[in-house]
Parts: C-alpha cells; structure tokens; sequence
C-alpha cells in the first residue's frame, strides 16, 4: 500500500514536469517547493498555514492539483489516510496532470480505498483511467509504448478485482503487470494462479505456479500446488514429475508431501523407488513410524517384487498392532519365496498375538503345510488338527491328516 513518502517523490516528479512544461508560474513553482521542504522538516503546522493560502490564490488547474495533492501527502504524513485521499481525489478530479502522472496518482487513489476495505471504489476510479491510456499507448510508436501506466498500476486493479472474486478480470490485468515488472513479483503470481484456479484453467495455473517455483524454489507449497493442477488435468505422470522434481532439489520435505511423491511413484508403476524413498525417511526419522507407513511400504516392496523386503516391512509393521494379520500377510509373502521356516515363524508369532477368527483357520493350514515341507509332520499334524475345529478348512485339514498318515506309512 501507499508509503508516506511516496506521494512526496511523485509530488517531486509532478512538479519536475510542471517545471519542464512551463504550467504553472514561478511563484507558485516556488512557493510548493518552500512548503515540500517544510513537510520534508516535519514543520507541520507552517505547512498547512502556507498550503491553506496557497490554495486561495489558485484558480483550477495544474497549481491547484499539486496543491492537493501536497495536501495529501500532509495527511499522509498525520496518518490520516482518509482526509489525504480526499486531497488526493480533489487532485486527479481536476485531470491537470499529464497522463503517466495521472495513472500514477490514481493508483495512489485506489491503494487508499483498498486500505479502507474499498474494493469497488479502487476500480471505479483506476480501471477507466487505465482503459483509457491503453488506448492511447496503442495509438504511439513501438518506442514509445508501454511508457504511460506503471506494472504497480495494473497490479493494484487486479488486486482489488481478486479482492471482489472477479477472476476474470484479474486474469484480464495482471498479466500486464507481470509483462511490464523487471521481476515479477510473488504475491501478483499467487493471485494470478489463484484466479485461474477458480475458473477452473489449471494449465495456466500450473504455469503461473511454476514461474512462482522459479522465484521462490524454496516454498514447498508451490511444487505441491502445481502437482494438483496436472492431477486436476488428469495428468499424473506430469504431477508425478513436478513433485519427484522438487523432491531431487531438496525442496519436498514434510512428511505428508514425501508421502505423496511414494504414492504417485506407486500409482505410475514405480514401486521399487517409492519404496527406496519410504524406507529412507522412516529410517531418518522424517515419517512417523506408523503401521499405515510399513503397510505402505510393503505394498510397495511387493509391487516391486521384493518379497523379502516386504516381508521386514510387514514385522515392522505389525509391531505397533494388537493383532497378528500383517505377520499372516508376511508369512504368505515367505511362501511365495518358498521361505517355508521364515513363513511357519511367522504364522506362529501372529496367532501368538491373536487373530480373527475367520483368518486362525487359514493360518492353520498354511502353518501345517509349512511344517509338512519341512517334513516336521508332528508339528504339520498338530496345526491340521486344529484346523479341524474350522468350519472353512475342516474338510481340507482331514485331508491333509489324512495323506500325512498315508506318507508315514513308508517312513
């Protein structure tokens, strides 16, 4: 918003002008400079003597405009921001300044009321005055355009339509502000792509996002944000690439956003370096070691192909749960390998813990067809046996009882 001293130095650039264009008589050139060093020396009340008289003497025009606008840079330096836009209004109503100054001077206007919560006002008095001097910039040569409005002017119209929520019309005018900034500024780019997000234009979105990751690479928010634009654009290989991006500069840290880089690298059919990232952060401290964070890993593990890492993920895991399903989900993982021991281990340690009844009779047949491949058919008989007091698996157990009797026969 509107710095105290900054309408001073436009005072100084108006009346340089004034000076230059012979506008207005030496007298009064000299008697607004005497009073622009007297609010320079803070001599308050000699200032508004000598502003009061002055403004006695002038008939309407450039004079009586800089006046006002003195005047306004009084208040300002009083603080009293309401009684120096009322200078200020008085100055640009007189439309006695050239056209950059009178941009410039309106841009002041609209900071004002956008101080004050004015939205509505600060377009009502900027947004036809810079209609207007497009039009005239049009009419210049090449060398000459892009000379009369300042980026801040544009800038400070988008802003108060993005304070009413007309998207459209920040998308309308920030844009030049940005075109015509040395450096575009960070706030001008969040409430560009906030506008386009709101009218549902995500790929713009996503580029104004990536010129905010280019300003500040550092702000993790933004790699974040621009990913869920390629996710709204159905898009997730390039989500996948803005974040992994991020990631490999450094810039993705927090817990829930390395989460989502694991996740998206699971979803687009990477799962062993999502699982290289997951383990890396739990081991590092950087994610909670939470069951839901070792199932993740699992399942990632075992997307992979990497059983056995699965399987340490799957213990980790269960270790932190009051029952045994993740050791059962490892033992099955084992018998894939044919890890028969590291399975039967397993089984036994998860009904240790417990399980629900519609998985021990499972369990029981997968322990006893361990065992049997160990050829510890004592054990074997033993699971089978109390499979046989499981609806579910009742009949294969006798089954199985019944072939190990047969196979011990010829022992």
């Amino acid at each position: 918003m509107l710095n105290k001293w900054f309408a001073l130095m436009l005072l100084l650039s108006s009346l340089s002008a004034a000076a230059a264009n012979q506008s207005i008589s030496p007298s009064t050139y000299e008697a607004l400079n005497d009073i622009q060093t007297l609010l320079q020396e803070e001599k308050f009340a000699e200032a508004r003597e000598s502003l009061q008289e002055l403004e006695g003497d002038l008939k309407p025009g450039l004079g009586l405009a800089l006046v006002h606008q003195l005047y306004g840079q009084f208040y300002l330096m009083q603080e009293n921001n309401p009684a120096a836009l009322q200078q200020f209004i008085k100055a640009l109503n007189l439309e006695a300044f050239a056209p950059a100054q009178q941009a410039t001077l309106a841009t002041n206007v609209a900071q004002l009321y956008l101080a004050q919560e004015q939205a509505d006002k600060a377009v009502e008095v900027l947004q036809p005055r810079l209609e207007a001097l497009l039009q005239t910039e049009q009419q210049q040569n090449d060398e000459e355009k892009k000379t009369l409005i300042q980026p801040m002017a544009f800038a400070t119209l988008a802003m108060a339509h993005h304070i009413n929520k007309h998207y459209t019309a920040v998308i309308q005018w920030m844009p030049l502000a940005l075109e015509r900034a040395e450096k575009p500024r960070e706030n001008w780019l969040q409430v560009l792509a906030v506008a386009h997000y709101e009218r549902k234009q995500y790929q713009p979105a996503a580029q104004a996002l990536q010129q905010l990751i280019a300003l500040k690479p550092e702000n993790e928010d933004y790699w974040v944000q621009q990913a869920s634009m390629y996710q709204l654009l159905d898009k997730p290989a390039l989500s996948l690439r803005a974040l992994e991006t991020g990631y490999a500069g450094g810039y993705i840290s927090k817990g829930n956003n390395i989460l989502l880089v694991v996740q998206l690298l699971i979803n687009q059919g990477i799962p062993e370096r999502a699982a290289r990232i997951l383990q890396r952060h739990l081991n590092d401290g950087t994610l909670e070691l939470s069951d839901n964070n070792w199932k993740l890993l699992a399942a990632a593990w075992q997307q992979g192909r990497e059983r056995q890492d699965a399987v340490q993920a799957l213990r980790k895991a269960s270790e932190s749960l009051a029952d045994g399903g993740l050791l059962l989900r490892a033992a099955r993982l084992s018998l894939q390998d044919n890890q028969h021991q590291q399975a039967l281990r397993d089984i036994k340690a998860a009904l240790k813990k417990g399980l629900p009844d519609k998985q021990k009779g499972d369990a029981y047949m997968l322990a006893g067809s361990s065992a049997y491949e160990l050829k510890d058919y004592p054990t074997a008989k033993r699971y089978f046996q109390r499979a046989l007091q499981e609806a579910k698996v009742a009949g294969s157990a006798k089954t199985w009882l019944n072939y190990i009797e047969s196979v011990e026969e010829y022992l």
